[in-house]
C-alpha cells in the first residue's frame, strides 16, 4: 500500500507541470496592415501576427493595444472567459495624418527680402512697403477669414487662430501667420511665422495645444506664397 502510494505521488510530480501547461489556451492576433504593432499588457508581442496566452480566470483581462503610424490606435480587452481561439483587428486610416502634412517651416521665423517692385524709395532715403503689405493681406486672406492686427507703422500683421479639425481623428490644428517688418538702412525684410499647433478633442476644449511640426494640406500652398511671391527667402 505504501509503495503504490509513492508510486502516485512520484506520478503526479512528473505529470503536474504538462498538465498545468496543457490548460494554458494560446489566442491568435491578426491585424492590418502588417506592420501594425501589437502590445499586451504593455509588452510589444509582434507585428501584424502574434500570439499571447489567455488569461486563466474568467474574469481576468488581457488589455491589448494596436499602433501603427498614420491609424487610429486599437485599445481592445480580451477576458478569460472568452472562447474565441483568435481575433482579428482592421486599423483605421487616421484622417489626422491624411489631412496634413510635415512642414520644416512652421513655429520660427524665415525672413522675406523684399523685392523692388513692392517697395518704394523715399527722399529720406527709407523705402515705402505699401505694396508689399498689400500683397502679403491678399495672400492672407485667400486662406484666413480675416486679419486681427493690421499696424503698417508698427511693422506688424497677425492672423486670428484659425481651426481645423479632421475626418475620423480626434485631433484638431490651429495656425495663425505673424508678420514684423525687420527692415534697417541696409535691408528691406519681413520676418514671418506660420504658427501649427496640435491638440485632441478635450484639450482643444481646454486650449492646450502644443507645437507640431505638421500643418493641414490646404495651408501648404501659404507657407510657399508667403517664402515667393513679395521677394526671396533670405533665412530659415
Amino acid at each position: 500500500m505504501k509503495s503504490i502510494k509513492l508510486l502516485l505521488i512520484a506520478l503526479l510530480v512528473a505529470i503536474s507541470p504538462q498538465a498545468i501547461a496543457a490548460k494554458d489556451r494560446v489566442i491568435k492576433i491578426t491585424c492590418e496592415p502588417a506592420e501594425s504593432a501589437i502590445y499586451v499588457d504593455n509588452v510589444f508581442i509582434g507585428n501584424g501576427y502574434a500570439e499571447f496566452t489567455c488569461p486563466k480566470k474568467k474574469n481576468q483581462v488581457a488589455v491589448i493595444r494596436i499602433e501603427c503610424e498614420g491609424y487610429r490606435t486599437i485599445n481592445s480587452r480580451f477576458y478569460g472567459g472568452d472562447k474565441r481561439e483568435s481575433i482579428s483587428f482592421k486599423m483605421l486610416a487616421d484622417g489626422f495624418m491624411k489631412g496634413s502634412v510635415a512642414s520644416g517651416s512652421v513655429n520660427k521665423y524665415f525672413t522675406i527680402e523684399i523685392s523692388e517692385q513692392y517697395r518704394t524709395r523715399k527722399e529720406d532715403g527709407t523705402y515705402d512697403l505699401t505694396a508689399a503689405w498689400k500683397m502679403l493681406h491678399q495672400i492672407l486672406l485667400n486662406y484666413f477669414d480675416e486679419i486681427e492686427t493690421t499696424d503698417f507703422y508698427g511693422g506688424f500683421v497677425q492672423t486670428p487662430f484659425q481651426y481645423t479639425k479632421f475626418s475620423m481623428s480626434d485631433k484638431q490644428i490651429r495656425n495663425r501667420v505673424t508678420i514684423r517688418d525687420i527692415s534697417n538702412p541696409t535691408m528691406t525684410a519681413f520676418q514671418i511665422k506660420v504658427t501649427s499647433e496640435v491638440a485632441g478633442t478635450a484639450g482643444g476644449r481646454l486650449g492646450e495645444f502644443v507645437e507640431i511640426d505638421r500643418i493641414p494640406k490646404e495651408l501648404e500652398t501659404l507657407i510657399q506664397e508667403l517664402q515667393t511671391r513679395i521677394g526671396k527667402l533670405y533665412s530659415l
